[in-house]
């Protein structure tokens, strides 16, 4: 499929309206999940293929919900939508994730199998979430929140320390193996509060995490998905390769932008190679490092975004295989605007056909990302 500036603008405009549609639900993104554990290997499916049953699975992550208000800021600054509404909704959808925040600063997990459980990755993003629209508004009560999760995770969350070298623990008061997408994540988060509050100071462990990050890449480029640590039980090497790293490279490509630490630019120069490594003849992302298969939508959208801003910050030229990724994404858009399925091909011939609205967020931000990219600002008037 032919990528243009105009194809990618019709499907953002088209997925915004579909999410806002069917998931919005005035407050929060809201729907099914594909989860984890029995509901990610089995559960999904039978859903999908039940989908005229009343399935009461909905749920509101926090991680939907930081790019939802990440999907409207971009929107409304593209003009790809009604700008009011737009900001309305990245302001309502803020002010719910502060309201879901617990007094001792994390916000809990809604997945059933891991209640009870603080996860690091569900705090950073909400913390994002809250620090965008701070930045745009300007409403203290946001930023404050933000600085209540810092707080948090220096405190409860912790983290695993060799020798300076700093790997945020995956859940608070519970140390375990080290797993370098927290801390890519982290990173962000702390760069972004830094940058919002105008203090260097939450900047502190940011050195340490990428010196854990230097020394767990491997020479191939790939950030491993797991370490063992002093608490780990064993390595978990390439889990989900090229969809975990075209992330990291994300999280950690904001975080050169903010802190232009060079240190990290080494970092994310081998990733860029590793994920563009992950585009397959058809332009979807490889499953893993030793399959093609299964397809899985958000990952293709995931390496489209990180393979267009490794091109745009000169670390290669991976244009081509950006608007290959990106028009396999754009081909799988439905007419009513939402995708088609979430992943096809599992376990040879199973389909799963159901509206995921924190992958279709994510999707949507990355189509986004892609645009903001590529469109000068010559172009932007243009369509807006």
């Amino acid at each position: 499929m032919k990528v243009s500036i105009h194809t990618l603008t019709d499907a953002a405009a088209n997925l915004h309206a579909y999410l806002a549609k069917n998931h919005w639900n005035g407050q929060a993104l809201q729907g099914p999940d594909y989860g984890i554990r029995f509901n990610a290997r089995i559960g999904r499916f039978i859903k999908s293929y039940t989908s005229f049953l009343p399935w009461s699975d909905d749920y509101i992550y926090t991680q939907a919900q930081k790019y939802w208000i990440l999907d409207n800021w971009l929107t409304s600054d593209l003009g790809l939508a009604n700008q009011e509404t737009c900001q309305e909704m990245a302001i309502t959808c803020s002010e719910y994730v502060l309201s879901m925040q617990r007094p001792e600063g994390h916000w809990e997990y809604p997945n059933p199998e891991w209640r009870h459980r603080i996860a690091t990755v569900e705090g950073n993003y909400a913390a994002m979430g809250l620090l965008e629209t701070y930045l745009r508004t300007g409403h203290r009560p946001l930023l404050d929140g933000a600085k209540k999760w810092y707080r948090y995770v220096i405190e409860n969350v912790g983290f695993e320390d060799q020798g300076g070298k700093l790997a945020v623990n995956y859940f608070a008061n519970e140390p375990g193996s080290m797993v370098p997408n927290n801390s890519a994540s982290a990173l962000r988060t702390f760069a972004l509060l830094a940058k919002a509050a105008n203090d260097d100071q939450y900047l502190e462990t940011c050195p340490g995490m990428v010196a854990f990050l230097q020394d767990a890449q491997l020479e191939t480029g790939e950030l491993p998905y797991a370490l063992k640590g002093p608490h780990g039980s064993s390595d978990r090497i390439h889990f989900l390769c090229y969809q975990y790293n075209a992330f990291q490279f994300l999280n950690l490509a904001d975080y050169y932008r903010l802190t232009e630490d060079q240190t990290i630019w080494p970092i994310l120069e081998k990733l860029a190679r590793f994920v563009s490594d992950g585009v397959s003849e058809s332009g979807a992302s490889r499953y893993n490092c030793d399959h093609k298969g299964p397809e899985v939508s958000y990952y293709t959208a995931a390496l489209a975004a990180a393979l267009s801003q490794a091109t745009a910050l000169k670390l290669g030229d991976y244009r081509s295989l950006a608007e290959r990724a990106f028009g396999l994404v754009l081909s799988q858009q439905r007419p009513d605007g939402g995708m088609a399925f979430f992943s096809r091909g599992n376990y040879g011939f199973l389909t799963d056909k159901r509206s995921y609205p924190r992958s279709q967020s994510m999707i949507l931000y990355h189509v986004l990302s892609g645009l903001q990219t590529h469109i000068s600002p010559t172009t932007q008037r243009e369509l807006t």
